[in-house]
């Protein structure tokens, strides 16, 4: 009887954190009647601000970001220029190309492996592994991107920051162009 009771403790511990951690839909933020392509909204001039929580609700870092695009053929050469309030400064640059209607794929020094992106409606998801730099330590992270088109000028991004499948951080970014 204490083996039962002891398995329906851990199990009623441990299941609002799996469940917590399973994939978020934005099927109510989805339209049909507005589209959102990665490759023609990035193209040109972006400018971009955002911030970090981490998993406990602090506010991290806020950063601004200046983006510029060029498209050949299916690609995108996106340079990301972050500025953040501390006065650090870090540059990255993507090259994402247009696989198909709606799907997407991404490299950049930090990558590891290849980001996948699938665009539906107004929205898109792209999930990739990367390192990112804490202090003097670089750590491996999953990264799992949520973009949605708002209106013809504006982007809103939500990305979780996972390790070993625990979130560890939240990026919100609001892109202008």
């Amino acid at each position: 009887m204490k083996f039962l009771q002891r398995t329906l403790v851990i199990f009623f511990l441990i299941f609002p954190f799996i469940t917590g951690c399973s994939n978020s839909s934005m099927e109510n933020v989805v339209s049909k009647n507005l589209s959102f392509d990665l490759l023609e909204y990035f193209a040109g001039e972006t400018t971009a601000w955002g911030l970090i929580v981490d998993r406990f609700g602090n506010l991290q870092r806020t950063f601004k970001v200046r983006l510029n695009g060029n498209i050949d053929n299916r690609q995108l050469l996106l340079k990301e220029y972050f500025t953040y309030n501390d006065g650090e400064t870090e540059y990255r640059e993507w090259i994402i190309t247009k696989t198909e209607t709606g799907t997407y794929e991404g490299k950049s020094k930090d990558t590891i492996g290849v980001a996948k992106g699938k665009q539906n409606g107004n929205t898109m998801r792209m999930v990739y592994d990367t390192t990112i730099s804490i202090g003097e330590t670089d750590i491996r992270v999953s990264f799992d991107d949520r973009f949605v088109k708002a209106d013809k000028k504006v982007v809103i991004n939500r990305a979780e920051i996972l390790k070993w499948g625990i979130k560890i951080a939240d990026v919100t970014i609001f892109f202008s162009k």
